[in-house]
């Protein structure tokens, strides 16, 4: 028997010690926005740690050495494409998402499309002349889906990637429901809630249908013709490839998104950005949060608004509220403040994890972006939310609906609100409290979220894909993903039998009414 356990033991050591099989990854992340690239870097550097090959198209590359498996080509040109400046717009009162998404955002993808394909660097992967292989293609699913095409081009599985929640024309291709009011339909907006009117909900209903048709029927046709003049005509149709994608990875944690129905195929992913030793702070940064007794308030609006675009009253309304409260305050500002005072600290970037990590921390002042939510609930710091585009609005209200943080509305911004609410959360301990039981129950979780995420990318370049993850409903037409034809059927037929019922008995009612006149009559002529 010893033997035979000896072969057993070096067979089974031999099975865990080899490693995976490495693969070739193409990785496909065009969107100018630094909040869509950080989280995603860690996958990248997993991977490429793991032996597998990542070339990343990407607006921020790392640019490090050391990791020799990871080939970056740098598209930073992309954000002189989309130079959106969205804080004009909220101010303005003209900021609606779904417009603003069909009228500048689709239109500036595709100049993003456009910029990458005809690169001299990615036309000489996909030439046809080509000896480039890849075992996948990820691609962010943020309205490029011309790019789709290049896992067709690569005879590679497709798997999609979203740094925030997914649209609803993916989750209407993929054969997910289409929740227009859903709390968790983040392309409404402030629109959505819970025991809305009838007529906000056919509002909802129309403007969101309308988009989906629209992305479809429009966008969709003009991102299909980018993919096929550089690949030429002979290619799926991007709508086929998006409802064939083997998964679709989003970051919507649970404890920390409206939770919604999805399909097998979509996982999250979520957490991993966050790094375990926060960068060290600038000497000047650290040696004024530490010289703040009562501790310090950070304020921070993403990367995506301009502060210098706000009307100076709104800029002086932040800046004498800071100025009388007992707190130092570090305020991320892409301008100068005139006559700032000594108690704020200003600059156009500073390392926000290693902020939010510093101890004295009291609050966070943000404007609801999901990475920094991930952030302020990971070093559990009460947030105050200033919400004013995409999905901002729902990420705020669930936040609030969690007892960790309030909202204002930036445009009503005044210094008695202001105030007011900074102290409520301030002298709340319940604010504090609860954020501490929101990290516990969003990080108890059976699995590691990266090696989670990597587990199931690696699946799929096992077995070449993941169908059986798929749902047939992905392929029914939009009446009978919903059972609308039997519903209106049903309908149809409930109302014509109410109505002829109706008839019969307005009828059998005249007749007896005729049979009493009758009989009325006939007795005063024997009378």
């Amino acid at each position: 028997m010893k033997p035979i356990a000896e072969t057993i033991f070096w067979i089974s050591f031999l099975y865990i010690a080899a490693p995976v099989k490495t693969a070739r990854i193409l990785a496909i992340v065009p969107i100018p926005s630094y909040s869509h690239q950080i989280c995603y870097r860690p996958l990248w550097i997993a991977l490429s740690q793991r032996g597998h090959e990542v070339v990343s198209i990407t607006t921020d590359p790392l640019n490090d050495p050391s990791l020799t498996n990871l080939t970056e080509i740098n598209f930073q040109s992309n954000y002189q494409l989309m130079e959106l400046n969205f804080a004009k717009n909220v101010i303005a009162g003209t900021h609606e998402w779904l417009s603003t998404s069909r009228t500048q955002i689709w239109p500036a993808c595709g100049d993003v499309a456009e910029n990458i394909f005809k690169h001299p660097k990615v036309r000489k992967m996909y030439a046809p002349d080509s000896d480039e292989k890849f075992d996948l293609v990820i691609v962010e699913t943020v309205k490029v889906p011309s790019f789709y095409t290049l896992a067709h081009r690569f005879n590679a599985p497709l798997i999609g990637v979203s740094s925030f929640g997914l649209r609803n024309t993916l989750y209407y291709q993929l054969g997910a429901p289409v929740l227009s009011s859903h709390t968790s339909n983040w392309e409404i907006g402030d629109d959505t809630g819970l025991n809305l009117s009838l007529w906000r909900r056919i509002k909802n209903f129309i403007r969101q249908w309308y988009h989906i048709y629209y992305s479809i029927n429009y966008h969709y046709p003009k991102q299909q013709a980018i993919a096929e003049k550089y690949l030429g005509k002979n290619i799926p149709h991007i709508r086929d490839m998006e409802r064939n994608m083997s998964l679709v990875f989003h970051s919507q944690q649970e404890a920390l998104s409206f939770v919604r129905p999805t399909m097998p195929n979509i996982l999250v992913l979520g957490n991993f950005h966050i790094s375990k030793k926060p960068a060290a702070l600038p000497k000047d940064l650290k040696e004024f949060i530490a010289d703040a007794p009562n501790g310090f308030i950070y304020m921070s609006l993403g990367t995506n608004v301009l502060t210098s675009t706000f009307p100076e009253h709104i800029r002086n309304v932040f800046r004498d509220v800071f100025a009388s409260l007992p707190y130092k305050v570090v305020w991320k500002c892409d301008s100068e403040l005139p006559n700032k005072p000594d108690n704020i600290y200003t600059a156009k970037w500073v390392p926000q994890e290693s902020i939010l990590a510093y101890p004295n921390i009291k609050l966070f002042i943000y404007q609801g972006g999901l990475q920094s939510t991930e952030e302020a609930v990971y070093y559990t710091v009460p947030l105050l939310g200033l919400p004013m585009l995409i999905d901002q609005y729902t990420q705020v209200n669930k936040m609030v609906s969690l007892g960790v943080a309030k909202r204002l509305n930036i445009m009503d911004i005044s210094r008695e609100n202001l105030n007011g609410s900074i102290i409520d959360i301030l002298t709340d301990k319940r604010y504090k409290e609860r954020m501490l039981e929101v990290k516990v129950l969003n990080e108890d979780k059976p699995y590691d979220p990266l090696e989670h995420v990597i587990w199931w990318i690696e699946f799929v370049i096992r077995h070449k894909g993941a169908s059986h993850l798929r749902s047939s409903i992905a392929d029914e037409p939009w009446y009978k993903k919903s059972e609308m034809d039997v519903i209106a059927i049903l309908s149809i037929a409930i109302f014509v039998t109410l109505f002829c019922t109706l008839i019969i008995i307005c009828k059998s009612l005249k007749m007896i009414f005729n049979l009493m006149k009758m009989s009325v009559v006939t007795k005063k002529k024997i009378n």
